[in-house]
């Protein structure tokens, strides 16, 4: 589980940097596309937490548009 996490804070460090610039980033359309492109199998509650978690240390906002 630790190598899957890792992989996952990888892909949502991604995800954010293609992002930069933005202020304000949708919660669905970037869990779809984690989902896409990790087919991880945590829930869609995790990865929300962690997607929050990161995007917050880079001072950007996520809709919660779930």
């Amino acid at each position: 589980m630790p190598d899957q996490n890792a992989q996952i804070r990888a892909a949502i460090g991604r995800l954010l940097s293609e992002k930069t610039g933005v202020s304000v980033i949708s919660m669905r359309e970037s869990i779809t596309e984690l989902l896409a492109v990790t087919g991880a199998a945590l829930t869609v509650e995790t990865l929300q937490d962690m997607l929050l978690e990161m995007a917050e240390v880079r001072g950007m906002m996520v809709v919660l548009d779930v």
